[in-house]
């Protein structure tokens, strides 16, 4: 039975081109609304990532820094070895534990870089993509 329409209500097969576009608009809009607060969540969580990754990097790069203070002045000690203790292997020790040390900094750094970030993301687009390769059955006109 149809619904009875009043003057300012259109049937649905009533519709014209602008109610199609508007809707059309709407629609997208939606979607793209939808799709930029996924991807604001992710990039927050991104941002934490790779804010722990800029972390290892810096206490990589202080390990580097202190390592070749160290190895230089284990090598002022080598030239100058005015003691019978030699200090001078206890700090090269230090310069070469320092190496190591930012060497697994690095390592933890960017061992970080093969995480994948905005998963939800792309399955989200995925899913999409899959719906949309999915054909339709035909409607039946009735």
């Amino acid at each position: 039975m149809a619904l009875p329409t009043t003057s300012g209500e259109h049937s649905q097969g009533d519709e014209g081109l602008i109610d199609h576009l508007r809707t059309l608009v709407a629609s997208a809009v939606g979607y793209f609304s939808a799709r930029f607060q996924l991807a604001g969540l992710e990039s927050k969580e991104a941002c934490a990532h790779y804010l722990k990754i800029a972390i290892w990097l810096i206490a990589a790069f202080f390990g580097v820094a202190f390592g070749y203070i160290f190895i230089c002045i284990g090598g002022i000690f080598l030239i100058s070895s005015s003691l019978h203790i030699s200090w001078m292997w206890v700090l090269l020790t230090f310069g070469i534990l320092h190496f190591v040390v930012a060497g697994i900094a690095i390592a933890i750094a960017r061992a970080g870089f093969t995480k994948s970030m905005f998963s939800a993301t792309i399955e989200e687009f995925k899913r999409d993509q899959t719906w949309l390769n999915t054909p339709k059955p035909a409607k039946k006109q009735s």
